[in-house]
């Protein structure tokens, strides 16, 4: 599955190797159960979605793998359900939407759902302080009129098996991202000479949250 500009998506060899139907038995346990599917916390306690994450995460793994495979696992579903939404960002509309971030409005309903591409190798984050510096291929986004939910996808490539995530979370309206504790400006690269490379860093989650509502505003289908 490759998205319309000819990028491989990050998804396709993980819900492949689920094999079929399994999410669409979860919707017919959500359904029976009248669960709302943009309830994480109420989605993960279905016993189906419990099922394919056992299978899916081995029983020692440490609770920020546990965290991060039922924030991903919700977040495919949610884009299988509306099949699979790609918006795509062009590099000089990002910029702009970057170069001085306005503040965060609350959106108009209804919940926008769709993973955002970004201009590939252009926005770089670390998902943890101190970790590796890694390109970021888009954003899984769920943005609701007063909340703002997004799950970063890092260092994904063909080749290599599975990707990094970095999740955020943010109530809306909000501030904009204001300078860092250094005195750079947000979305500045952190990178050593990455403004030469034009490019932007994510430095921490209210940045990677502004990312994802600054960019749906510049988006193409």
């Amino acid at each position: 599955m490759s998205s319309a500009t000819g990028r491989p998506l990050p998804w396709t060899a993980l819900v492949e190797s689920l094999g079929p139907g399994r999410f669409e038995k979860i919707r017919r346990a959500l359904g029976d159960a009248k669960t709302e599917a943009l309830d994480r916390d109420a989605f993960l306690l279905d016993g189906t979605v419990g099922q394919l994450f056992r299978d899916l995460v081995p029983q020692d793994a440490p609770t920020e793998t546990v965290n991060a495979y039922g924030a991903l696992l919700h977040m495919l579903y949610l884009h299988w359900e509306r099949d699979w939404p790609v918006a795509r960002i062009e590099p000089r509309a990002l910029d702009g939407a970057l170069q001085s971030p306005a503040p965060l409005a609350a959106r108009t309903p209804p919940v926008a759902v769709c993973y955002l591409q970004l201009p590939e190798r252009a926005v770089w984050a670390a998902s943890q302080p101190g970790g590796p510096h890694e390109p970021l291929d888009g954003l899984f986004v769920v943005a609701a009129p007063a909340r703002v939910r997004t799950l970063a996808v890092l260092g994904f490539r063909p080749e290599r098996v599975g990707f990094t995530t970095m999740e955020s979370e943010l109530a809306l309206p909000a501030a904009a991202p204001g300078s860092r504790a250094d005195g750079s400006a947000p979305f500045a690269s952190v990178i050593p000479g990455g403004e030469r490379g034009k490019l932007r860093s994510v430095a921490d989650a209210h940045e990677l949250a502004a990312l994802a509502v600054l960019a749906l505003g510049t988006t193409t289908g």
